[in-house]
């Protein structure tokens, strides 16, 4: 469990301080923007947020200790589908708190953008960029 937590925590290092500069922005704002679930957190749509969000870093953290901080660490973004489908079916009730609905909003288009991104990579991972592009430590050994 240890190890576990240090390999998260390893994993936001690289986002938070090994990133250059534009991706460290665009990974600081993905962040606050779902961590913004807990405004909303009385709210069903914000739990399941909060909950897509933890189960897609403990993903991501599971594949950080197999083979590093590769392209394919965004795959754990596609929990994010499910998630909107389902919110898509509850526009109504969504629409009811404008506040909420905003945030919604602001997630899905930052969401989106992610997984642009995310498809990127991921298709650079199976076309074969398999190597790490980010370390946590100096000698490049995660």
């Amino acid at each position: 469990m240890f190890r576990f937590l240090a390999n998260m925590l390893e994993v936001f290092g690289v986002v938070f301080l090994r990133f250059h500069l534009v991706p460290r922005l665009w990974c600081a704002w993905l962040v606050g923007v779902n961590l913004a679930c807990l405004w909303f957190i009385g709210h069903i749509e914000a739990q399941i947020v909060l909950a897509v969000t933890a189960a897609a870093v403990v993903t991501q953290t599971l594949v950080y200790q197999r083979i590093g901080f590769t392209r394919i660490l965004g795959v754990a973004h596609l929990m994010w589908l499910p998630m909107f489908a389902w919110m898509a079916t509850r526009i109504d009730t969504i629409a009811a708190d404008p506040g909420l609905a905003n945030w919604l909003a602001l997630l899905f288009a930052t969401n989106l953008v992610s997984a642009i991104v995310d498809t990127i990579d991921a298709t650079r991972f199976l076309r074969g960029e398999r190597t790490p592009h980010y370390c946590w430590n100096p000698a490049g050994q995660n």
